[in-house]
């Protein structure tokens, strides 16, 4: 498996927009973590990446043209969580997101899901998410589906690539109109492209994937598996150096949709 080394952090003059990375995880003690795993693995200066998180107080008012580009990450929730049972923040989160999908959709702004971000998109665009295909914590293989290795959002990946993977459901029946563009042996969707400029993933593309698979190794070289502390598992991933393969796709939509 090839590796693609990050590339300098982009340099921002005063004519070029922003990213804006949207937070919808709950847990306080994650969010500042989040953003430097995906600035670093975007290859961004701070000056390049804003950060909104979702909560009970809503969206701020946004205004896409001031962005290259909208992140919607992931979180701990579910879409398949029965709706009693859901929080009011659940709940709040869900509504907005479905708003701000509207608006990016309206705007043709380029945009970039994962985890709960794409259940939640696949949901608004008319698909299916269910529990059949939840992958346990674990280092996974995504393969590119055929012909897909030619889409500019996987510029420098092989055509199998290692990622870390996590997530107790997962898109069923994709939006209308969607392209799939990679799977795993677990789970059918694992990256989807709908229309030209919104790509969704399943996994966590911020998450540093080589950093946590020599944990792994070094629990296993031990006689022990540590598949049962994923929460040291993202810590890992999120404090590493964002030069693991599915760091490629960050900087690619970057690449993609820098104005």
């Amino acid at each position: 498996m090839n590796t693609v080394a990050p590339p300098p952090f982009f340099t921002y003059c005063w004519s070029m927009k922003r990213f804006l990375l949207v937070s919808t995880r709950p847990e306080d003690e994650a969010i500042d973590a989040e953003y430097h795993a995906f600035r670093v693995g975007m290859g961004l200066a701070p000056e390049g990446l804003e950060q909104i998180r979702l909560d009970m107080l809503g969206l701020p008012d946004i205004d896409l043209d001031d962005y290259s580009g909208v992140v919607i990450a992931g979180s701990s929730y579910g879409t398949t969580t029965a709706d009693d049972a859901k929080t009011a923040t659940q709940k709040a989160v869900e509504s907005e997101l479905m708003r701000l999908f509207g608006d990016i959709i309206d705007a043709g702004t380029p945009c970039l899901t994962t985890g709960f971000g794409t259940e939640v998109a696949t949901v608004f665009l008319g698909g299916l998410v269910s529990r059949r295909w939840a992958e346990d914590p674990q280092i996974a293989e995504i393969i590119m589906t055929t012909g897909a290795w030619d889409e500019p959002i996987f510029a420098g990946l092989d055509r199998e690539f290692s990622t870390f993977v996590g997530h107790h459901e997962a898109v069923e029946v994709v939006p209308a109109g969607a392209d799939v563009l990679a799977r795993s042996l677990t789970c059918p969707v694992e990256v989807m492209r709908i229309g030209e400029r919104f790509y969704a993933l399943q996994f966590n593309p911020e998450l540093d994937s080589v950093s946590i698979a020599r944990t792994l190794e070094r629990y296993e070289d031990a006689g022990y598996p540590g598949t049962d502390d994923p929460d040291e598992f993202l810590r890992i991933g999120r404090e590493g150096a964002g030069d693991h393969p599915a760091a490629q796709i960050l900087k690619n939509f970057v690449s993609m949709f820098s104005s």
